[in-house]
């Protein structure tokens, strides 16, 4: 049987917390279904018909257009960034409020962003965007769902590890600022030839520590535009074996939420139980003596919570029944995560 009581708002506390989780995936497990990492080849198109050319298909599953891509890729991330690697700025004018609008001054010119271009740091961003024609315009997107990322890639934690069709093996790393920089090679610092995806050379001189992408973390992307690994969605999309030669590597973040609820048993409260068994054999309206008494203490194992409609919501059970006390009160916390 139960005894019911009433919680407060002062009985509730939700408290968040970020949770984390590492992943890793290499070659053809990161198309599976319960996976879905895209890799996607990005190339600037010549003519309007390439928006078109199914022969310009990418990714593996979900499969995108490379001019749709570039472009896409271009509005999003890097449309301040397409004059200049430090930004491209406007001027505009600040409004200084006086008493009445006639008081009103205006300053400026001052430069600020035409576009939102999701910075990942407050430190001054540095980006290259491919313009040129053949494989000067080619860029590369890993693309991680949100199933796998949650609300953002932890920085620090993406670990790209690609061996290229010459037989050069890179391992990228995002610094933290949403920056993605060689951390290693295991040969040669250059790649230097005619790309199989373009008709000019698409690799210059890489050294450890140089930038060559940026990745977005809350967005679950990660963009190569220079040197070799701007070309690693054309070999990718080439055939599925490819992925072989392509690990990934990260940590997610997840925001649960964490509700406490403070079940507050007052000194004077609940002393006598419902417990059908209690009743007297012969009699069935009147209790054994012993209950009766001074020293009978009723015992919980279950505590459950109802919504305002007296439905059941969530029911803790005791590891061991407890007396509630005749002297003080007895407090139970019951924690949920969501």
């Amino acid at each position: 049987m139960s005894a019911f009581k009433q919680l407060t708002t002062k009985d509730v506390t939700i408290t968040p917390f970020d949770t984390n989780k590492g992943f890793s995936f290499t070659g053809t497990a990161m198309t599976a279904s319960d996976v879905g990492i895209e890799v996607y080849y990005g190339k600037k198109p010549t003519t309007d018909f390439d928006y078109a050319n199914p022969s310009n298909a990418t990714g593996f599953v979900y499969i995108q257009n490379t001019s749709g891509v570039y472009g896409n890729i271009k509005q999003l991330y890097y449309t301040n960034y397409l004059s200049s690697s430090k930004g491209d700025l406007a001027p505009t004018q600040s409004i200084i409020p006086g008493v009445t609008r006639e008081d009103d001054r205006f300053e400026g010119p001052v430069n600020t962003p035409r576009f939102e271009n999701y910075l990942q740091s407050s430190l001054v961003q540095e980006r290259h965007f491919p313009q040129g024609s053949g494989a000067d315009g080619d860029l590369s997107v890993i693309s991680i769902p949100e199933k796998l990322f949650g609300e953002n890639i932890v920085p620090f934690t993406f670990d790209v590890t690609y061996t290229s069709s010459g037989g050069l093996e890179y391992n990228i790393v995002d610094d933290g600022n949403g920056n993605l920089v060689i951390n290693s090679t295991s040969g040669s610092f250059g790649i230097y030839g005619t790309s199989s995806y373009g008709s000019s050379v698409y690799g210059e001189a890489e050294n450890v520590g140089d930038t060559i992408g940026q990745i977005f973390y809350s967005h679950g992307i990660a963009v190569f535009t220079t040197g070799a690994m701007a070309s690693l969605g054309g070999e990718m999309s080439a055939s599925l074996s490819n992925l072989d030669s392509l690990s990934v590597r990260f940590s997610s973040s997840l925001r649960i939420y964490e509700s406490q609820y403070k079940c507050t048993i007052n000194e004077n409260e609940f002393q006598f139980s419902l417990n059908p068994t209690l009743l007297s054999g012969s009699l069935n309206d009147v209790y054994y003596d012993f209950v009766t008494g001074s020293f009978f203490t009723p015992y919980i194992t279950t505590v459950g919570l109802y919504n305002e409609s007296n439905e059941l919501l969530i029911v803790g059970k005791l590891s061991n029944p407890i007396p509630i006390s005749q002297y003080t009160d007895t407090t139970i916390i019951v924690n949920l995560d969501i």
